[in-house]
């Protein structure tokens, strides 16, 4: 009966040991292909364990095998130990996403474990190099083990309150191999002739194994579908954006062709050879503007109403400041275009596009904006990258609902400052306030509901999830010493997560 016992055991050794090695193979590839930590910490457990169970290989000579088991290294046994239990915990925490249901719990844990690992591992080399292998067993039964039961315990409490399936594949796993490793420890200490205990621990080794790979595909299983999910949402959004720039595009194109026509019987009429040639340019400019390119940020009456402001200086006879301005608009609906392309532009960009916007919508206030800008050249503005066009609604705002229903100076204030490591840009006019002109809306017979603060919010929701950012924007109601509005702020944070 003892040579059949060991006769199975050297089987199970090399299953047991075939199965590791196989194990940690797979979960490193597929570690490389996901950079899922899971199957990194499982991959690395099951290497050490093979490492472990090693020394019972039949192909070593059993004389070499009780020479290091009587010798001052035998404390490479229970310190692999160590390493490959720790591993484990770590593979529970990534596997069922431990610190998204209990974060101070699973904090403590991996400091615990981080500590341990580094004492276990000052230990193992102090007992090595005095010679006393006794110091490090007594570390590990009367230290470790009990220690290791507790968190084993309480984890697995904790792991039962965890909303999805994969828990019952580590509840599981753990009390099968639990089960059995005890079994196998409770034998080697108490082991009579005949006696396998590393017999039970290779059953118990098999049977987690076997139900962890179940739980890693099914993890896997998951992982795909919530990608597939994503990928399906994202193109959602792509074709009802695409069914809305359509939808824009052909309205915003007849309405261009309308203006242009306007703008070729004015420019006719003045220099032909000079404002032709401008003309042309202009016009190939206005041929490739797309709705796509506005990005919802640019209303197309402000297109219209500043062809309009330039061909009143057309008809006035005033050519240079026609041309002045022609330029500045073909400029501003090239930066347009050019910012459609991509998904992002620098911070310099986007105050070069808002400063050539405000001098097209001054000519409609008669140049009575104070418009003003204010960023020290220390700042480096061009490595901030930001949404294109994200600051005009503000201006826009500023502009229709604050300065326009004001007498007297109207000013608007853009500053630039650095706050610790990222950049705070505030835009401040002394209109109305947002409180009179919501009044003023509500009196007029025809309500245009206003979208572009909102576009602006899910604009900068997308760009955070995007590119691992943080910015962010508020609204302030300014008010006077009689606690009277006297204007509004609004203040960007351009932080990195």
């Amino acid at each position: 009966m003892s040579f059949d016992l060991y006769q199975i055991g050297d089987i199970l050794w090399g299953f047991v040991a075939s199965g590791l090695i196989i194990y940690s193979l797979l979960c490193s590839l597929i570690y490389v292909q996901t950079k899922q930590k899971t199957f990194l910490y499982y991959g690395l457990y099951n290497i050490l364990l093979f490492m472990f169970i090693f020394k019972n290989s039949p192909l070593l000579p059993q004389d070499q095998v009780n020479e290091y088991l009587n010798s001052r290294f035998i404390p490479i046994n229970w310190f692999i130990q160590i390493v490959y239990n720790s591993l484990l915990f770590f593979f529970y925490i990534e596997f069922l996403e431990f610190k998204t249901f209990f974060p101070r719990y699973t904090s403590f844990l991996v400091k615990f474990l981080r500590i341990l690992m580094v004492f276990s591992f000052g230990l193992f080399v102090f007992s090595i190099v005095l010679s006393m292998p006794d110091l490090f067993s007594h570390f590990f039964n009367f230290g470790f083990i009990p220690l290791i039961t507790i968190f084993v315990f309480s984890a697995l409490y904790l792991t039962l309150r965890i909303p999805n399936r994969l828990k019952y594949f580590i509840f599981s796993g753990v009390i099968v191999y639990q089960v059995f490793a005890y079994i196998s420890l409770i034998k080697t200490y108490n082991s009579t002739e005949g006696d396998y205990p590393i017999f039970y621990f290779y059953i118990g080794i098999i049977i987690e194994s076997t139900i962890f790979m179940l739980g890693l595909g099914y993890k896997v299983k998951l992982l795909y579908l919530e990608k597939i999910n994503a990928q399906n949402k994202i193109i959602e959004e792509q074709l009802a954006n695409q069914t809305l720039r359509e939808s824009y595009q052909k309205k915003l194109e007849i309405q261009l062709e309308e203006k242009v026509a306007e703008l070729k019987i004015a420019l006719q009429k003045n220099e032909v050879e000079r404002l032709n040639s401008l003309t042309l340019s202009f016009e190939n400019e206005i041929s490739l503007l797309k709705l796509d390119a506005l990005r919802n940020q640019m209303n197309p009456h402000f297109i219209f109403n500043a062809l309009n402001s330039i061909k009143a200086y057309l008809i006035d006879n005033n050519k240079e400041k026609a041309t002045y301005y022609l330029n500045k608009f073909a400029k501003l609906i090239r930066k347009i275009l050019e910012s459609s392309r991509t998904d992002s532009v620098s911070l310099q960009e986007e105050l070069e596009t808002i400063e050539l916007y405000m001098n097209i919508e001054n000519i409609r206030f008669n140049e009575s904006i104070n418009f003003k800008t204010i960023c020290p050249g220390t700042l480096n503005t061009s490595s901030t990258k930001l949404p294109g066009l994200i600051l005009q609604p503000f201006i826009e705002n500023a502009l229709w609902h604050g300065l326009m229903q004001k007498d007297g100076e109207k000013n608007i204030l853009l500053e630039v400052s650095q706050v610790e490591n990222s950049l705070c840009l505030s835009i401040t006019d002394n209109g109305i306030g947002r409180e009179k002109a919501r009044e003023k809306s509500e009196k007029k017979s025809f309500k245009k509901e206003s979208l572009g603060i909102q576009f602006a919010q899910e604009r900068l929701n997308y760009f955070n999830r995007k590119h691992s950012t943080n910015y962010s924007f508020s609204i302030l109601d300014l008010q006077n010493e009689n606690n009277e509005a006297c204007g509004t702020k609004v203040i960007f944070n351009f932080a990195i997560s």
